[in-house]
């Protein structure tokens, strides 16, 4: 299934970025280089659509770009949290409306270029500026002016204060000013972009001049696969050193016993949802939207997907976040009270469709949600998609009824308070909660706020969401340093080493 992340890339129709070297073939098994010299090769089933950064879309682009080969002033680590990037540090007033930002002395883009404040005002501005479609637009209005005092310095200005401006910050990569294009030296991460050959693989290689600690291994190749079925044969015949993430557990099997890999089982912030649009009947009832949820045996879903991993949930917060609740009972699988609920809506004889790119496992998710929702007396019918569909049809039109897909996203509860957003969710309350939350005084202050959004839009099936996915990876035995949890956006390979 393919994912959305809420700051990620949009369609390009560029085949191929760059011509040099081909990263395709992997030696990647016992033979191969080790330690700093080493090249790993990882697999993954979530290519970029496109490598255009800070707007809406596929979420291949920040997995395999963001803080690998391109940085914001801040970054959300391995863990979930919030750290200094190409900010040393940031000073923040006393009413909380200016941050000043200072940093990292000695920075250079990719081709030599130093880094200047100026780039990161640009940068900035671009992402809140009125054409923007950055998905983080709205979270970054609250900045009214952006100035830089020196070269060293960035001041931020704010309306109003932000709690949360250092975590949105990170979801901001900054490129040289007035950069409008995708150039192949336009970073400062820790490894400078090679190529892309747009249905094969990515390639990146060590920035041998990186301001920071450098990376590890030589450089990372990602290939791309359609199915996992495929991944994980170039796996077990030595192509591949890691499998960034497998999506069912019958793909285990061949692994489990051997000595010769690693299988891994970590948490997640990936949200499987069944999202209806909000902004059209029937789903701007929300007894239509409950009962479409409690028609939905989700333990069900859970089981026949992942075969006893992974978590149902009922709301858009994972547990790694500080406002979850457990909601997974509050709309529990009830096909009575589903059939009650919309006969109080005065809905019969439901005909609906859902959207969803083509594939395991979101066509197993589809078909189940189909029989449940015929026990009730609702037809579905069954749309599959590509991506570009997808991207076009439902996240930037809205013309749909219901669509599958995955949020990779912490902390995205706060999109159900943007009526914009694809989904059309709109309650006011909810808004002024988000805003609140933003605005709060202290942290214990913005968790308690959204811990009443969690709650209400769970209580309103805002969305149906579905579960929780587990992060399972393999990988070959002498591959350590890949992160196990899957809590940010990235996927960070500065510390990924062959060992041996």
């Amino acid at each position: 299934m393919r994912t959305l992340k809420a700051a990620a890339a949009v369609l390009a129709t560029t085949l191929l970025l760059a011509a040099c070297g081909s990263g395709g073939s992997g030696d990647a098994g016992s033979g191969a280089a080790s330690g700093a010299d080493a090249e790993i090769v990882i697999g993954s089933t979530n290519e970029p659509t496109g490598l255009v950064r800070n707007v809406g879309g596929s979420s291949g682009v920040s997995q395999t770009m963001t803080r690998n080969v391109f940085e914001g002033l801040t970054s959300v680590d391995v863990d979930g949290e919030v750290i200094p990037t190409l900010a040393k540090d940031w000073d923040v007033s006393e009413d909380g409306l200016v941050y000043t930002f200072h940093l990292q002395p000695g920075v250079q883009f990719h081709d030599g270029s130093p880094l200047s404040a100026q780039d990161v005002v640009w940068s900035i501005s671009q992402t809140i500026a009125p054409e923007s479609k950055s998905a983080r637009k709205n979270d970054l209005s609250v900045i009214s002016a952006i100035t830089a005092p020196d070269d060293a310095t960035v001041q931020l200005d704010l309306s109003r204060r932000s709690q949360s401006l250092p975590f949105y910050l990170a979801s901001v990569t900054i490129v040289q000013d007035g950069d409008t294009e995708l150039s192949s030296e336009n970073g400062t991460g820790p490894y400078r972009f090679v190529e892309w050959t747009q249905g094969d693989h990515l390639t990146i290689e060590r920035n041998d001049d990186y301001w920071g600690t450098p990376a590890k291994n030589s450089g990372v190749t990602f290939r791309f696969f359609q199915d996992t079925t495929a991944l994980n044969n170039a796996l077990l015949t030595g192509d591949l050193d890691l499998v960034i993430a497998e999506d069912s557990p019958d793909q285990l099997v061949q692994f489990e016993g051997n000595d010769a890999f690693t299988i891994t089982e970590g948490t997640s912030t990936t949200k499987q949802i069944w999202a209806f649009n909000d902004r059209v009947a029937p789903f701007d009832d929300v007894r239509v939207r409950q009962a479409l949820y409690k028609a939905v045996d989700r333990e069900k879903v859970l089981d026949a997907v992942w075969d006893g991993r992974g978590q149902v949930i009922g709301s858009m917060v994972p547990p790694t976040d500080p406002w979850f609740v457990d909601q997974a009972d509050v709309h529990a699988y009830d096909p009575q009270a589903a059939k009650d609920l919309l006969a109080q809506a005065g809905v019969s004889g439901l005909s609906i469709a859902v959207d969803y790119v083509a594939g395991d496992p979101s066509e197993t998710i589809a078909q189940l949600l189909q029989a449940d929702l015929q026990a009730v007396g609702v037809t579905l019918t069954l749309n599959p998609i590509d991506d570009a569909t997808w991207y076009q049809k439902i996240y930037t039109d809205h013309d749909f009824q219901t669509t599958l897909m995955g949020h990779v996203n912490p902390r995205d509860v706060v999109w159900y308070a943007n009526p914009d957003f694809y989904w059309g969710y709109d309650n006011a309350q909810v808004q002024q909660w988000v805003a609140d939350a933003d605005q709060a005084a202290t942290a214990d202050e913005q968790t308690a706020l959204l811990t009443q959004v969690n709650e209400t839009i769970g209580q309103e099936a805002a969305s149906a969401w579905l579960y929780l996915d587990p992060q399972i990876r393999v990988a070959r035995a002498e591959i350590t340093g890949f992160p196990v949890n899957q809590v940010t956006e990235s996927f960070y390979v500065a510390d990924i080493v062959r060992e041996g």
